[in-house]
């Protein structure tokens, strides 16, 4: 459980996550507000024996609310004899190939865009984006199926585990998990697959999954590339009807081809903003094909934001035919020049960075699944289980976002009528806005040639300075920032 309960800056459910939120008729409210009972019916053919779907995954749901972070603590508990069910009833059902976890997740998140959007009150000048990040899911055992080594560039070293890629949902109020897929890395050393000792290899646990089923696509995906995996992600959502006006990502993502899958989008108008690291891409300026280090120098001498203290320049590109707006900005005069581009050729510096920073919103939620709801905590050997325990975890949280929501954003909300009228607290994009400028002033001052984007970065995936950062900046100082 997390320390420092008054913290109030960074954390977004935390600060709800009180003895109120776990009793079981949160719980059960909350299931009911997704209609559970009709999501099971479609899903109850997994299990013809036996006990329900929806009452085993029901607990599995309700564990973190509980105080239990595994099965095995539950049914050791003084919950055995509230639950007939032993252990290996939940085993087998978060082992079972034939269940669609990623049609689960979904479900959970369609149902959750409608019961906001019936209940809450849409804000008119809201921007709704796709967020695309990965992080590392650390893991003890090396026999783990399809665990390996993987490059962790917070910590610079290779840590066991997998990566999970993520794809959330920014409606212009909070962000919802939609869809995620794990992956490992190979390595370049072939006396070391995926980093393991050959011998620690051929020991990992395996399972022979039949060909076509949702647990063989699963197990395919550990080895497709991220990029291929988020393209996936990204059309899964334009086809789900999902309202889209900025896919947000980082330099990991942000290629050529994910800025085609945008444009090719005729649904809907969509525009891509990320942050870009490839040095040897060629841009159409001024009639030649130039890298973006070349068309920095030609641009000339670059303009200074006052809002942000920022050194930016601006220009209009193309690649392959495609319109762009590359922006270069750097902190101080000294600081290194960092690259965004845009298919939103219209868009202005502040304005692209404004909506750029809701991307932070993502590592709030990975930094608070992980300490709150136990994410990537999971020791099964079986990699369909590593793949329930993540879904589990997720839809736990789109749980929690829904009642802290309607709790703290909403003033008024037919979902919960006994809620008290209070003021509306500031939504996480305005607060990690805040703290973003009250960075640059801190690193203006003292250190004119760091970075905000790295230093905000190693904020959000530390302990210490999370917490730290947390205490000093208070609410009324960073409201005067955001006003």
């Amino acid at each position: 459980m997390l320390h420092n309960k008054g913290t109030k800056r960074i954390y977004e459910l935390k600060n709800g996550f009180t003895p109120m939120w776990v009793k079981p008729d949160f719980i059960l409210s909350s299931l009911k507000c997704f209609s559970f009972s009709g999501l099971c019916q479609c899903l109850n053919e997994i299990k013809v024996r036996g006990y329900s779907f929806e009452m085993v995954f029901s607990i599995l749901v309700s564990l973190p609310f509980l105080g239990y972070s595994t099965v095995h603590s539950l049914t050791r508990s003084v919950m055995e004899d509230y639950i007939q069910a032993r252990k290996d009833t939940f085993y087998r059902l978060k082992n079972n190939p034939k269940v669609c976890w990623r049609s689960i997740l979904w479900m959970f998140s369609v149902k959750f865009r409608k019961v906001a959007e019936q209940q809450g009150r849409p804000s008119a000048n809201r921007v709704r984006c796709l967020v695309f990040d990965d992080t590392v899911i650390s893991k003890t055992g090396k026999y783990i199926e399809k665990v390996s080594r993987v490059w962790d560039h917070v910590v610079n070293r290779c840590v066991l585990g997998y990566k999970l890629l993520l794809m959330g949902y920014w409606d212009g109020t909070s962000l919802t998990p939609l869809d995620f897929s794990l992956h490992r890395e190979r390595g370049k050393n072939d006396e070391k697959p995926y980093g393991l000792k050959k011998r620690e290899y051929k020991k990992q646990y395996r399972k022979k999954r039949q060909p076509g089923t949702h647990a063989c696509d699963r197990d395919k995906e550990t080895d497709m590339t991220k990029i291929e995996s988020a393209l996936r992600m990204f059309r899964r959502a334009i086809t789900q009807g999902f309202q889209v006006d900025y896919v947000l990502m980082d330099s990991w993502f942000t290629c050529e081809a994910f800025i085609h899958a945008v444009c090719k989008v005729k649904s809907q108008v969509v525009h891509l903003i990320g942050m870009y690291k490839n040095a040897k891409a060629r841009f159409l300026y001024c009639g030649q094909l130039l890298t973006y280090s070349q068309i920095r120098n030609m641009i000339g001498k670059p303009k200074r934001c006052r809002k942000l203290r920022l050194y930016y320049l601006e220009t209009c590109v193309e690649l392959n035919g495609i319109p762009l707006k590359l922006f270069f900005s750097k902190q101080g005069k000294n600081g290194k020049w960092k690259v965004l581009v845009t298919t939103h050729t219209e868009i202005t510096f502040i304005k692209m960075i404004e909506i750029y920073q809701i991307r932070w919103t993502i590592e709030v939620f990975f930094k608070e699944s992980k300490q709150l709801l136990g994410l990537g905590k999971c020791q099964s050997n079986d990699f369909d289980a590593q793949i329930a325990d993540t879904t589990l975890t997720m839809i736990q949280h789109i749980l929690l976002t829904l009642r802290y929501r309607f709790d703290t954003y909403e003033s008024k909300g037919e979902l919960f009528r006994s809620l008290q009228e209070n003021m509306v607290q500031l939504r996480l994009n305005e607060r990690l806005w805040g703290l973003f400028i009250e960075l640059l002033n801190i690193i203006d001052t003292l250190f004119d040639q760091e970075d905000v984007t790295t230093l905000l970065e190693k904020i959000l995936t530390n302990d210490w300075a999370y917490e730290k950062i947390s205490r000093l900046l208070n609410d009324d100082q960073i409201f005067r920032r955001v006003a």
